[in-house]
């Protein structure tokens, strides 16, 4: 499987040639906040296999991760996380095509809004996956 995505103007691209090593559902406060939505979806590509395009800028978190955006218009493109190096963590929403694949695990499931439902896979951590 191979991918490729852009920011919302299309001045940051990426491409990636390897299947994800994981597609993971993230409710933690800090994705909720930094997407404004209540839940991330991100697979996870080898670092080596991760090409990018265009500018970003970053901003590190508490939690160790540092999220790059597109300097132009803010969009959320990727992060890398002190606790998965070699890892890219990409946002599947910059994603041309969504992974033809189901989600392998969710975690922050204590921070899950309440009301939302999502099929959530079988695999939860209500932190981070340890």
């Amino acid at each position: 499987m191979s991918g490729s995505g852009s920011c919302l103007c299309g001045s940051v691209n990426l491409e990636y040639s390897s299947e994800p090593n994981f597609f993971l559902l993230c409710h933690c406060t800090d994705c909720q906040k930094a997407t404004g939505s209540p839940v991330a979806s991100i697979i996870g590509i080898p670092e080596d296999d991760f090409i990018i395009k265009g500018e970003t800028n970053s901003y590190k978190c508490e939690a160790g991760v540092t999220r790059s955006f597109c300097i132009n218009c803010g969009s959320q493109i990727f992060s890398t996380a002190e606790g998965a190096p070699g890892l890219m963590l990409i946002k599947t929403g910059v994603l041309d095509e969504q992974p033809n694949i189901d989600p392998t695990m969710v975690c922050w499931t204590d921070s899950k809004p309440n009301w939302l439902e999502i099929k959530h896979p079988d695999i939860k951590f209500e932190k981070n996956p340890g």
